[in-house]
């Protein structure tokens, strides 16, 4: 039904703000969900920071306004589903870059010293 190749990031995000403009099909977006989910479990693979400056995280934040618009609009669960895989993948994110920022001590984690 969709195309079996993998979709890179910036791809990706504008397959998303299609859906939230104009709508798609609940396959296309279980189908982008899914494809969330995947760049989510690959985050952990990252040696660098990924998103230092904030801009992918606040990126992702409008995304989902938007997809929160178009839910209000139809009540599609899949544009639901949509937005939460975007809440996975930004929650990905921060955790791998917070992990390997050195100015985060593990009090600042909540974390006994």
């Amino acid at each position: 039904m969709f195309s079996d190749s993998v979709m890179n990031l910036p791809e990706l995000l504008r397959a998303i703000n299609t859906v939230a403009q104009t709508g798609a099909t609940p396959a296309r977006c279980e189908w982008l969900a899914r494809e969330v989910h995947r760049l989510a479990d690959m985050v952990g693979w990252a040696t660098g920071f990924i998103d230092a400056n904030g801009q992918l995280l606040n990126r992702l934040a409008a995304l989902q306004s938007d997809l929160d618009v178009r839910y209000a609009q139809t009540r599609d669960m899949s544009i639901a589903t949509l937005h939460d895989s975007l809440s996975v993948l930004g929650r990905a994110i921060a955790s791998h870059d917070e992990d390997l920022d050195p100015g985060c001590t593990a009090e600042d984690e909540g974390e006994d010293v």
